[in-house]
């Protein structure tokens, strides 16, 4: 166990964020999920890894890390975003189609 093994751990989270950040931009969400639990659990790997180690070798890694986990959030959730309203859209049209229907 070292932070040689860590820093491996972290270049593979590092790429599965990545491959998941490209995975979003082509709307591939459910690859993007499958990602995501693979770069956790390579991430808690590297955690492991570094008990009792100093993490500060990591550190322009994990923040390069944080940042790209920030960016693939903030784009899960304008998804989300898009389905709730496209949801929400289709509520209307189903309630206007029968109350049109209910008048006719």
């Amino acid at each position: 166990m070292s932070t040689e093994a860590a820093q491996t751990h972290l270049e593979d989270a590092l790429r599965l964020v990545q491959e998941a950040l490209a995975a979003a931009g082509s709307g591939e969400w459910e690859r993007v999920s499958e990602l995501d639990v693979r770069c956790r659990e390579v991430s808690k790997a590297m955690g492991d890894e570094l008990q009792g180690y100093d993490p500060r070798p990591l550190l322009p890694g994990l923040v390069r890390l944080r940042e790209r986990h920030r960016h693939l959030l903030a784009l899960a959730e304008g998804h989300r975003d898009e389905l709730a309203r496209a949801s929400r859209e289709s509520r209307r049209g189903r309630q206007g189609a029968r109350a049109y229907e209910d008048n006719t």
